[in-house]
Parts: structure tokens; C-alpha cells; sequence
């Protein structure tokens, strides 16, 4: 779903630019990461923006979780303020 884009240079080794779907616009838009990856050569570089873009999914995909239990939490207590029984 990310395309990683590489440039290398012979004096600074090689960088990696990721153009993935952006979680500000819900996922729906592609944009370029602000993230910036430095390695010796174009294939660590593009493992290095892989294993970052995986990393940003596990986040995101924890981020959701976490706001998916906030909100189930807040319902619970409106529910319980209300004397009105909660369904999970």
C-alpha cells in the first residue's frame, strides 16, 4: 500500500522518501511521509522505510484500539449515570 521512493548519492549513501495513505485525511489520501530515512545503501534504505512504515501501522492500529475502548468506557458511564443498563 506505501511506496517507497530511494535516491542515492556515492558521497552520502542512499535516502528513502515513503508515499502512504495519510491517517490525518482517514487514510483515504496519499501522501508523503515527513519521514526522511538515511542508510549506507538503497536496499537498507528501503528496508529501513518498510520496517518504519510497519511500525507506523502497528501504532495507528493501536492508537484506534485504545480510542475504540475510550469511547466504549464513556458510553458505559453515560449509561450508568442514566440508570439505563449497558450492552457490550
Amino acid at each position: 500500500m506505501a511506496e517507497v521512493i530511494t535516491w542515492t548519492s556515492a558521497d552520502h549513501g542512499a535516502i528513502a522518501r515513503i508515499r502512504m495513505p495519510m491517517p490525518s485525511k482517514g487514510g483515504s489520501k496519499i501522501g508523503w511521509s515527513p519521514v526522511v530515512i538515511h542508510a549506507e545503501t538503497e536496499d537498507a534504505a528501503r528496508d529501513k522505510a518498510h520496517a518504519f512504515y510497519q511500525s507506523e501501522l502497528e501504532r495507528l492500529s493501536a492508537r484506534a484500539d485504545g480510542k475504540a475502548r475510550r469511547l466504549e468506557k464513556m458510553a458505559a458511564a453515560r449509561a450508568s449515570k442514566r440508570g439505563e443498563p449497558h450492552h457490550a
